[in-house]
């Protein structure tokens, strides 16, 4: 069995609590509208590479807690494949979207790195969060991404060479962690120096790239509300891979990853039944034509 894409990294059972009208303080209790659990994280990744038509599997040991019992059933239903050495303790986000961005509550055991699938998978490229990226074989495509724990990790020592990596993505606020500065560009081309293309976005601001040249390219977001942003930067690096290895053009890539993640939320938002976020192939390229003849008016 052979797929397109491996997505190495420890799958999330997310809990979204939507329609908060503020965040808890100490002694609080704020009710929420609905309660939404899915599959996060790789998964996220996963799932919107498949919806745009690539083969993707997640490779991360299984837990076999309460936790990762029914993140096997969400992963199962949403069509997301997951391999990997049975045993260990799921990771639990709970997410609290609010005003427009979300902040997260996280149990998250020490990340195990499950590479037997490799070999048998042969993906043409390997999504994996940075620390791990020096314990891959050669030859795959690989895009590297941080959260929070891995940010932490990194900070104040980073690799001396991310030459290996096609592309890093992450956020403006992880960027500038990683390097100390408070200028999300200045952070990209701290990144980029270190041999890599740098991809940030910046929320509502869209997102920018950095390449080898030290080439710096922007994009801007579409303008929508988007009640819960929950997996933007998975949808975005999603949609980054897939443009990528359809051998678009940078400043294509990073278009079509923003649109991507923007118009995914959007119709998240819109359908509200808490399924998994990503838009099918189809209904993106319909949205594309309907943007592009817009502007064209």
């Amino acid at each position: 069995m052979t797929v397109d894409v491996a997505c190495l990294g420890a799958p999330f059972l997310d809990l979204i609590f939507r329609g908060l009208t503020g965040l808890p303080a100490p002694g609080d209790e704020q009710l929420a509208r609905e309660l939404v659990i899915v599959p996060g994280a790789m998964a996220n990744v996963a799932y919107a590479l498949g919806r745009l038509g690539l083969s993707a599997v997640v490779c991360a040991p299984i837990g076999d807690d309460p936790a990762g019992r029914l993140l096997q059933e969400l992963m199962a239903a949403a069509g997301v494949r997951w391999m990997g050495r049975r045993g260990g303790t799921t990771p639990v986000s709970v997410a609290l979207p609010f005003g427009g961005d979300r902040a997260f509550v996280t149990a998250s055991p020490t990340a195990v790195l499950d590479t037997e699938p490799l070999a048998a998978l042969e993906p043409r490229a390997i999504v994996i969060d940075l620390p791990n990226v020096d314990r891959l074989p050669s030859g795959p495509l690989v895009y590297a991404v941080v959260g929070d724990p891995e940010v932490r990790l990194l900070m104040g020592r980073l690799p001396s060479s991310l030459a290996s990596l096609r592309a890093l993505i992450l956020n403006d606020r992880e960027a500038c962690l990683l390097t100390g500065v408070d200028d999300a560009e200045e952070a990209a081309r701290r990144l980029a120096a270190l041999g890599t293309t740098v991809v940030v976005t910046c929320s509502d601001a869209g997102a920018l790239a950095i390449d080898l040249d030290g080439r710096s390219l922007r994009s801007g977001a579409p303008i929508v509300e988007v009640e819960d942003p929950t997996g933007a930067g998975d949808l975005f690096t999603a949609a980054w891979v897939w443009a990528d290895l359809d051998r678009r053009a940078l400043e294509e890539r990073l278009e079509l990853a923003t649109t991507y993640a923007t118009l995914s939320l959007v119709a998240d938002t819109s359908r509200q039944k808490g399924m998994q976020k990503g838009i099918g192939r189809a209904d993106f390229d319909r949205a594309l034509v309907e943007e592009t003849h817009t502007i064209r008016q």
